[in-house]
């Protein structure tokens, strides 16, 4: 969808915390952020989800070959944990029920699929 529409679609990723290890996994996943590898840790983060542990974090930082002694500074930032509190505030706010949610411009997407997304988009863009 951001291929087909560049300049009509916004893609914006909040941070809803459902277990324990989720707050600590998000951080992560902005850790690596600061040194370009969000979407890269955020996928392992998924792949992983059933064996997340404070170790998965690491190896899984060690392989994106990150700076673990900067990594792990920055998993100290409050700054970090701010962020994901304050996406889950705002889900909490929007009435999100589950994850993954799909809005567009504020409006629940149930199915998912591209059909689902194109005439989703394609109404917002005539009204």
């Amino acid at each position: 969808m951001l291929e087909r529409y560049p300049v009509a679609v916004k893609l914006v990723h909040k941070f809803v915390p459902a277990h324990d290890f989720s707050l600590k996994a998000a951080t992560a996943a902005l850790a690596a952020g600061d040194q370009g590898k969000f979407w890269e840790f955020h996928d392992r983060i998924f792949e992983n989800q059933s064996v997340l542990s404070d170790a998965k974090l690491l190896e899984i930082a060690g392989a994106l070959q990150l700076n673990l002694d900067r990594f792990r500074k920055k998993m100290q930032d409050p700054a970090l944990k701010k962020l994901v509190d304050d996406d889950y505030a705002e889900a909490l706010r929007l009435g999100v029920a589950s994850t993954p949610w799909v809005s567009i411009n504020g409006r629940h997407l149930v199915r998912r699929g591209l059909e689902d997304f194109t005439s989703a988009i394609e109404a917002e863009l005539t009204r």
